[in-house]
């Protein structure tokens, strides 16, 4: 019995292994990609883009609840531009299935000083966790029925 539950343990691992690639498309990132408009490549992280994803851009004295400077949708390769009318940190989201990208993106009289990206729990993590729990609970329940199925034998 413990040899069955050992090759059913390595089965169960070796195919997580190999379809965690499928876990790396879902991450999001954006960068920026010109000086005097601003121009965002949106885009998950196995590298596919993010096409016709929905974005806002809000002002830098945009306030919660206050309507977006502009809003559309990024092109088929994940593009998105918009030309700032200020100077300041504007912010810039992309959403797209479930997933969400976020930028902020400093503008000064010249154009583009610096574009940041926010962090957030990626998760192409938390399926890795959430992979890692499953395999646990699924190693527990064929320990608990081996120990029932031997309590049975011994009454």
């Amino acid at each position: 019995m413990r040899r069955y539950l050992f090759i059913f343990a390595l089965i169960l691992a070796t195919t997580c292994a190999l379809t965690t690639s499928s876990a790396f498309a879902h991450g999001v990132v954006a960068n920026s990609i010109s000086s005097k408009s601003v121009a965002v490549h949106f885009g998950y992280a196995g590298g596919d883009p993010m096409s016709y994803a929905e974005v806002l851009v809000y002002a830098p004295e945009a306030k919660d609840g206050d309507p977006e400077f502009q809003n559309g949708r990024t092109d088929a390769s994940g593009n998105f531009a918009f030309i700032p009318n200020t100077p300041g940190t504007w912010s810039i989201s992309a959403s797209d299935m479930g997933h969400r990208a976020e930028m902020q993106v400093n503008v000064t009289g010249e154009g583009i000083a610096k574009a940041q990206v926010s962090a957030g729990l990626s998760s192409q993590t938390l399926r890795i966790v959430l992979g890692l729990s499953l395999i646990l609970n699924l190693l527990a329940a064929c320990l608990f029925l081996k120990r029932s199925q031997r309590n049975k034998r011994a009454s």
